[in-house]
């Protein structure tokens, strides 16, 4: 058996990632892996998915720890930032949760190949937040991709895959948490075979491809026009940063954090949206039933679901969001 050799690896990650973290840690204490570099995101910005969580974490802090060395690129595709990953000879490129995207050039500099651990199991839902958009379609097949990069995002050969079965009611942060288990672990799998430099690959089927593009405001608005379904997929597809959220015909916006589908619990109203409050509760009505809204957020804290006095119904026109 010929011996193995160590082999060079730089990580991209955002600074403050939670799957960025543990694939710090993997790859920093495995004794057959050299951490020459960590790119992270340029100073001053923070990844959404992760804002206003508890135990936060810190790249950069991880990194001059260990004493790897640390680069915070505004474009990570700047000619002297290639220049110094070159100069540090890297095997490959490990990304996990990098909003950037790397060009070819860049692409170029590992000796054996780049590598991008994706939390859906491509050639399904390529592109931005696959938490999102699974819930937010129903999606129950999912999973979690390593693949070789491409210039096509999201588009090249997979190098392994893990299936997730989804319940149908997990929230985004729910199947964000469990594809970062899954993720972390497809990492540890597939460490000996880059470490051999020997792992298969296969392409993606073109015909099976979806990509979604980062959730605008209208992905978000809960239009009570529409099903209770499809109304508590984006409240669950929203939670809990930024969250689902609808106006009032005072003008009010929410943001809606949790709900349940009560069907056929009061009559048909005269239009969906429209408001009840029974014993304390407050339920709207959607195109098809009753849903009854159970909290809110107010001001980053999840509160009961209440309305101001004199709101009688949701706006069913669509408004955008109003930032505070």
């Amino acid at each position: 058996m010929s011996e193995l050799h160590p082999i060079r690896v730089v990580l991209f990650s955002e600074v403050n990632s939670k799957l960025g973290a543990p694939f710090l840690s993997i790859l920093a204490e495995h004794p057959l892996v050299r951490l020459v570099g960590v790119v992270t995101s340029p100073p001053g910005r923070l990844c959404p998915y992760f804002l206003g969580e508890e135990d936060q974490v810190d790249l950069e802090k991880q990194a001059g720890e260990r004493g790897v060395p640390l680069f915070r690129p505004t474009k990570v595709n700047d000619p002297g930032l290639i220049r110094e990953l070159a100069a540090l000879a890297p095997d490959y490129f490990l990304t996990g949760n990098y909003q950037q995207i790397l060009k070819p050039d860049l692409l170029a500099v590992p000796a054996i190949t780049s590598i991008n651990f994706h939390p859906s199991p491509l050639p399904r839902y390529a592109g931005w937040a696959p938490f999102f958009w699974t819930v937010r379609e129903g999606e129950l097949d999912s999973g979690v991709t390593a693949i070789e990069m491409t210039p096509q995002i999201d588009g090249g050969p997979v190098v392994m895959q893990k299936r997730i079965r989804l319940a149908g009611n997990e929230t985004a942060l729910e199947v964000r948490e469990s594809h970062t288990i899954a993720n972390v672990a497809l990492l540890r799998q597939l460490l000996p075979r880059l470490i051999a430099r020997d792992y298969p690959t296969s392409p993606q089927d073109p015909a099976l491809r979806s990509y979604f593009s980062k959730p605008g405001d209208r992905d978000y608005w809960l239009d009570f026009g529409r099903s209770s379904e499809t109304i508590l997929r984006t409240v669950r597809a929203g939670y809990r940063s930024p969250g689902a959220y609808v106006r009032t015909d005072r003008g009010d916006q929410l943001t809606v954090l949790t709900a349940e589908d009560v069907g056929g619990k009061f009559p048909a109203p005269d239009a969906p949206g429209a408001l009840r409050i029974e014993s304390g509760a407050l339920y709207a009505a959607s195109a098809d039933g009753w849903l009854r809204l159970w909290s809110l957020d107010v001001h980053g804290a999840e509160r009961l679901a209440s309305v101001p006095d004199g709101t009688t119904r949701f706006d069913t026109r669509f408004q955008a969001r109003t930032h505070a």
